[in-house]
């Protein structure tokens, strides 16, 4: 079977894509290219039910893959189904090709999540059902408060997507779930959908394998280093016997509540 999964039907996707701007123009000219010039052109796209942007917040002060300000905006715009979502990105290569964008990552998914993470049991996860989970830097704490704001994150694989998929889903995200279980309140993953890929178009959609929400607790957001007393579920991570699991990983920190409705 191809590795790409060809889906026709009439679904919801959403094409999420991260963007930041060129160097040599001031972020005030950027953004008014983007909110004058690229949006109203954007917004004619045929199909579009949904269309909302959200500004990076500031980077906080623990550890990831990928620069945390690495991108200066989120966009994320739903269509009617694929066809249409195909029609306005990767076969529409002049819109997404402009000097406007520094660089621009995508992904395209379902509506729905693959999983949500709290509720769901991925089942790589059933044949590490008896075994304890290993927290690092000790035994798990709950957080207590609400998650106000989200880490959104593509990644893709060293290693075979099968060994990458029963790290993620098996091994990562169970000790994610059972960490924050009684304070997170987001996390939610989706297998991005491989599509073709159109000669001449700048949009690399079928770069990532798995796109990630996870909601993360306020006192994260103050900048201040860890503080020992705090809840250590966010500084949760799993150890693979593979070694190194992940390879290019991409993310974005969001306020949910901030998002710009873009289609009004």
């Amino acid at each position: 079977m191809s590795r790409f999964e060809f889906r026709w039907g009439t679904g919801v996707v959403r094409f999420i894509h991260f963007f930041n701007y060129p160097k040599e123009i001031s972020l005030e000219a950027s953004e008014k290219w983007y909110f004058e010039q690229h949006v109203p052109a954007a917004r004619k796209l045929p199909g579009i039910i949904r269309y909302r942007t959200w500004k990076g917040l500031p980077p906080v002060r623990f550890g990831t893959y990928d620069p945390w300000d690495r991108f200066t905006r989120l966009s994320e715009i739903a269509f009617e189904n694929l066809e249409a979502c195909l029609n306005a990105t990767t076969r529409n290569p002049g819109l997404w090709a402009d000097k406007g964008f520094r660089e621009l990552e995508c992904a395209i998914t379902d509506e729905e999540p693959q999983y949500d993470l709290l509720k769901d049991v991925p089942v790589q996860q059933y044949k590490y059902a008896a075994l304890p989970p290993n927290f690092v830097g000790g035994e798990p704490h709950f957080d207590d408060v609400d998650d106000t704001f989200l880490d959104i994150y593509m990644l893709n694989y060293k290693v075979p997507v099968a060994d990458g998929e029963d790290w993620y889903l098996g091994h990562h995200t169970r000790e994610g779930k059972i960490s924050k279980q009684l304070g997170n309140r987001h996390y939610q993953t989706w297998k991005i959908l491989k599509v073709p890929e159109e000669k001449g178009s700048t949009l690399k959609p079928n770069r990532f394998y798995r796109l990630t929400e996870l909601g993360l607790p306020e006192m994260l957001r103050s900048g201040s280093p860890p503080n020992p007393n705090h809840p250590r579920s966010y500084m949760t991570y799993t150890q693979s016997p593979l070694g190194e699991v992940l390879g290019e990983w991409r993310n974005i920190l969001i306020d949910p509540a901030q998002a710009q409705d873009l289609v009004k």
